[in-house]
């Protein structure tokens, strides 16, 4: 018996696959006939000098820039520092995230913690501290039981010894401010270096601010002082 190669099968195979296939030159497959003016180009045909112009209206961009909107501002006190900045500090402009309400981080909650201005390099806080209560907190204080020592200490003392309790406790809370600001700064990248001040009132910012970067201001704090509340009386309540 004589034995025969898969080759040699395969090839038989394939060999009776194809005995019917009808032998001849190959042709295409018969298309319908159409007239001879379906297989007319689809284009116009377009002078040489024009060859290089588009055949319909390019798309037109609009490049003018949309209204400014004005600065939202999330206190009144801020409103007033953004406007004494910009009358006194040379070339400062309000722009949101660069100069005004400039992001640091956030919580895990999604909130954006945001220092007020960007002055000339300077971070700058405005921030009056805080002793009253309302629905989000207990002011500056860290929490019920600082708040409520306060209060119960500040009703014992009378004259001098309140005084000097209170304005004790002010510096303290301006302190604990201070450094949650800027253990939030030392962690970003861009603002680890850069300086920080936090003013708690008109005085406090034309002594350390205005009178640092400005020109033209006031001769002196009271009259600084007297500006920031004429601005605050003419604001809309």
């Amino acid at each position: 018996m004589k034995d025969e190669s898969p080759a040699i099968l395969a090839e038989a195979a394939f060999e009776e696959q194809h005995e019917t296939d009808v032998s001849g030159p190959l042709r295409l497959p018969d298309r319908p006939h159409r007239p001879r003016r379906h297989f007319k180009k689809k284009f116009r045909k377009l002078h040489s000098e024009n060859r290089d112009k588009p055949v319909a209206r390019g798309a037109r961009f609009d490049l003018t820039p949309p209204p400014s909107q004005p600065p939202q501002f999330c206190s009144r006190s801020e409103a007033i520092c953004a406007e004494l900045l910009r009358r006194f500090i040379p070339n400062f402009e309000l722009r949101e995230g660069l100069t005004f309400q400039v992001p640091i981080g956030s919580d895990g909650r999604g909130n954006t913690y945001s220092v007020d201005f960007l002055v000339d390099g300077v971070l700058l806080e405005y921030h009056p501290v805080r002793f009253y209560r309302n629905k989000k907190g207990f002011g500056d204080f860290q929490d019920r039981d600082e708040y409520r020592s306060y209060t119960r200490a500040m009703h014992a003392l009378k004259g001098e010894s309140r005084r000097f309790f209170h304005e004790t406790m002010e510096a303290r809370l301006k302190a604990n401010y201070f450094s949650r600001r800027r253990a939030l700064l030392d962690q970003h990248p861009l603002f680890r270096r850069m300086e920080l001040v936090v003013v708690t009132s008109p005085e406090e910012l034309y002594a350390q601010v205005v009178r640092r970067f400005g020109r033209n201001y006031p001769a002196t704090a009271e009259s600084f002082a007297r500006l920031f509340n004429d601005l605050n009386r003419g604001l809309p309540e």
